[in-house]
């Protein structure tokens, strides 16, 4: 099934309101309409720099159980998104960011976020950062010092299949997700996020009262998942993908989300791309607050949260944004 067949799903709102000649002074609530204002879930909506908006979310006492990041990985590449697709049309090709940063510039960057974001969480909250080889392994150092090493919680590892033209080395197809928390006593819900048993485990078990050496799970009941997942990545969900080069699966996101914050609970990421834990958080009863100082990232969140039923409170905000015309 070709590529133009799903064109019209990359769209872009094209909102001039998101950028601005000069930065904010302060957050601005931008007039879009945007929105049932009497659902129970509030979703928050900042274009602007992430430390700028967490900053001002600390200032404001606002606090959340859980925290994604999904920044930058020091890859050097520069990424595109896809807009102004119709059904049956060819969409654009635009530029998206470009992540070319000076490694220790980089690691500057990223930690002065991650010291924001463990001071943003609740005292039962957990911090989830995804990176890959490139910089992950600096990224535990970082976070061992700011979190203290008994705070880590999993390396989850994140598997995918997909093409590579490298020959000369195995195939890098997975990402690490780090996690940590912020105290000893933390929220997680297991329950939440059981899987089946595989079905040979099954068939072992009902073989013999002595498989397992006399420990027998709850085979109805599921298991915990490992700390390595499986989750296609976008490029073959056809029916989630909007055109942003970086996107994340729902199903990945879903699972932190479930285990990690209950309904009810602020979640915020500070990378959000192309919204994809502001949609699952909200279809969860959860109230996100999500930033990216792209404007074409948030355009692209907006949209996807306005297929939501029911429709969300949505409230966006630019924050110390200067976007070149």
């Amino acid at each position: 099934m070709g590529r133009g067949t799903f064109e019209h799903n990359y769209q872009a709102l094209n909102l001039p309101e998101l950028r601005a000649a000069e930065p904010d002074a302060r957050p601005v609530l931008l007039q879009l309409g945007e929105g049932d204002q009497a659902a129970r879930v509030q979703v928050d909506v900042f274009c602007g720099d992430n430390l700028a908006v967490g900053g001002w979310l600390l200032d404001q006492a606002a606090r959340f159980r859980l925290i994604y990041i999904d920044p930058p990985f020091a890859s050097g590449k520069t990424y595109a998104a896809r807009v102004n697709g119709a059904k049956g049309a060819q969409s654009e090709v635009i530029h998206a960011y470009t992540d070319d940063a000076q490694f220790d510039e980089y690691l500057r960057w990223l930690e002065a976020r991650l010291t924001l974001a463990r001071d943003l969480l609740t005292s039962d909250g957990t911090l989830y950062v995804h990176l890959d080889w490139h910089a992950v392994h600096y990224a535990k150092v970082l976070l061992d010092r700011l979190f203290g090493r008994e705070r880590f919680l999993n390396e989850i590892i994140w598997c995918y299949h997909g093409p590579s033209p490298i020959t000369s080395a195995f195939k890098r197809k997975h990402d690490t997700i780090l996690v940590y928390t912020k105290g000893r006593d933390y929220y997680f819900d297991a329950d939440a996020v059981r899987v089946p048993y595989d079905e040979a485990t099954v068939r072992t078990f009902q073989s013999s009262p002595k498989a397992g050496f006399g420990k027998v799970p709850d085979l109805a009941r599921g298991k915990v998942p490992e700390d390595w997942w499986y989750f296609p990545v976008v490029a073959r969900l056809h029916g989630e993908r909007v055109g942003y080069e970086t996107q994340k699966p729902e199903a990945l996101l879903q699972r932190i989300v479930l285990a990690s914050s209950a309904p009810g609970d602020r979640v915020l990421d500070f990378c959000c791309g192309s919204g994809t834990t502001g949609v699952v958080s909200a279809r969860a009863g959860r109230n996100p607050t999500l930033c990216d100082a792209n404007p074409v990232a948030i355009e692209k969140s907006l949209l996807r949260l306005r297929r939501l039923t029911p429709l969300p409170k949505l409230r966006v905000w630019r924050y110390a944004t200067m976007i070149p015309e």
